[in-house]
């Protein structure tokens, strides 16, 4: 048994000593769903999609839930809504499982949810699966056009700097120092293409880093440093060796001072955690490729969306 496969065991179990989701019979509401929107995987290996299933799992116990995979998937998160509304609910709550709201993937979300008159970026390619044959195609759509939607819709944010995202990442950070004044942890996303659009991630990331100093300085402990940075996998050529050229000073740079702690900010394991590897080949780091899931606090992230979005909504 691997490790993300005993993380996966492990976290069921919680949820399912938190739920007494065997023993419990839910009491739904009739009205209000919830569509988690998440990127996952339609390779073979189906953890990433299982860790988010689990992770929503709770939220069953109050409201009919569908999950919607994919980077703004039109046909999924159209199947997810029929499936929704076809058992009667009339208001859906839409959480955002991604890791930045500074994205082309959060703007056509709010495109194909009625939310934005229009497209604000080139259309997402958009994978999809044959459920007869079973083979995937990528395809770029030419005339997209927002959701066919009855129910009312409530978006909410992406993880960006929320509270519960800087404790995770403060938690895979401690199991990995030792002596944190000579530390110098590097927090780091894939990052968007666009210049403007990674900005605004960096300054969320750079929130996160303020809230771990903040709750590691209650404790007398300070790291020597802790620094944003995003890999900038999908853009052009030179912006993309600029970041590698980058991450890789930084990582040397820390080495000089002390120790160098890498932690990447994705939300589960998939493959492009390694590539942060090869990046970084001949250097000395720590790094345990641990993600954001599997944790308990994205479940509690998804139900504080909800509980939020819901209470926003109820008020004059």
């Amino acid at each position: 048994m691997n490790v993300r496969t005993i993380f996966l065991v492990l976290l069921v179990s919680s949820l399912s000593l938190v739920t007494n989701a065997s023993t419990k019979k839910p009491q739904q509401s009739s009205t209000i769903g919830v569509m988690i929107l998440a990127h996952g995987s339609m390779g073979s290996d189906q953890t990433w999609n299982t860790l988010v299933k689990e992770v929503s799992s709770p939220l069953k116990e109050k409201y009919v839930v569908e999950v919607a995979f994919g980077m703004a998937n039109a046909p999924n998160m159209q199947h997810a809504i029929d499936k929704l509304e076809a058992q009667g609910v009339s208001k859906i709550v839409v959480v955002q499982l991604f890791v930045s709201s500074y994205s082309p993937i959060i703007r056509q979300n709010e495109y194909l949810l009625g939310l934005r008159d229009e497209l604000a970026d080139a259309p997402m390619p958009m994978m999809l699966h044959d459920h007869a044959t079973g083979r995937m195609t990528v395809e770029i759509p030419k005339d997209l056009q927002p959701l066919t939607i009855n129910a009312e819709i409530l978006l909410t944010p992406p993880l960006d700097d929320h509270a519960l995202v800087a404790e995770i990442v403060l938690d895979r950070i401690e199991k990995l120092s030792i002596n944190p004044s000579k530390e110098t942890v590097l927090i780091v996303a894939h990052g968007p293409n666009s210049p403007e659009d990674n900005e605004l991630w960096l300054t969320k990331i750079r929130s996160i880093s303020q809230q771990i100093e903040a709750i590691q300085a209650e404790k007398g402990i300070t790291f020597g440093n802790i620094i944003a940075h995003t890999v900038r996998d999908d853009a052009d050529a030179e912006t993309h060796e600029q970041a590698r050229l980058k991450f890789r000073k930084y990582v040397e740079d820390a080495n000089a001072e002390g120790t160098a702690i890498v932690i990447p900010l994705l939300l589960s394991q998939g493959g492009v955690e390694e590539k942060y590897l090869t990046r970084l080949e001949g250097l000395n780091f720590k790094w345990s490729g641990e993600t954001l899931l599997p944790h308990l606090n994205i479940s509690r992230f998804i139900q504080q969306s909800v509980e939020n979005a819901l209470i926003t909504a109820s008020k004059p």
